[in-house]
């Protein structure tokens, strides 16, 4: 079996799960838990040298956790009243897990790469320790991006940044520009611009640079599969 037809059968499977148990049952996120921890190992596992059992047992309990995170919908809840999106949300589900690891460092200075309509943006800027909030984007898409009006993108994102009651920076410009002409450190940095291989590669290496010690390097879709 090919992998296209395996994933076609996943996917199925997954619609029919939900039609007839409910997006919300626990049989529809295990399968989730299963196909997405599958998928991700599939492609990772042969590049583990060692401790491949352990490996695979975090992967899964990794998606366990963002499969049955406790008061994620009332958050995703207050976001979407407070702020203006109009486009698909691929950030909440992560909400618990930056909170986690972000909520004990000192004055976050946060840089991210790629912010779209901000929803990665607002979320940080709503910490409790953050002092300012830097993003930087072309607003003009990539590939991925099919009918969306980038102008309405780059409006609720500098609509919804003006509502932090912290400083911050909007950038419409490309990343390799930023970083060209950045003399700021950050200690905290989302990449989530460009998907192609060498502009994630020189996003990477140029947000190293601008780090500072003991810092937070994220990056997005690092197991990808577009």
């Amino acid at each position: 079996m090919t992998s296209l037809k395996r994933g076609v059968k996943l996917i199925l499977m997954k619609k029919i799960l939900i039609f007839l148990f409910g997006h919300q049952s626990k049989i529809v996120k295990y399968w989730s838990i299963f196909k997405d921890s599958y998928r991700m190992l599939k492609v990772i596992l042969p590049l583990v040298k060692s401790n491949k059992l352990e490996f695979c047992f975090k992967i899964i309990k990794s998606h366990n956790y963002l499969k049955f995170q406790s008061n994620l919908n009332n958050k995703k809840k207050n976001f979407k009243n407070k702020y203006q999106f109009n486009y698909d949300d691929w950030f909440s589900n992560n909400m618990n897990v930056w909170e986690y690891y972000l909520k004990n460092l000192k004055e976050i200075k946060y840089l991210e790469i790629g912010s779209f309509e901000g929803r990665s943006a607002v979320f940080v800027g709503e910490l409790n320790n953050v002092k300012e909030v830097t993003c930087v984007d072309t607003f003009e898409g990539s590939d991925e991006h099919n009918n969306i009006n980038f102008d309405l993108v780059y409006k609720n994102c500098s609509k919804n940044l003006k509502k932090l009651n912290i400083s911050y920076n909007l950038i419409k410009n490309s990343s390799h520009n930023f970083f060209q002409i950045n003399d700021n450190k950050f200690n905290v940095i989302y990449i989530d611009g460009s998907h192609f291989y060498k502009d994630v590669k020189k996003d990477f290496i140029n947000s190293m640079s601008c780090l500072v010690e003991g810092g937070i390097l994220i990056c997005d879709v690092f197991f990808w599969f577009f």
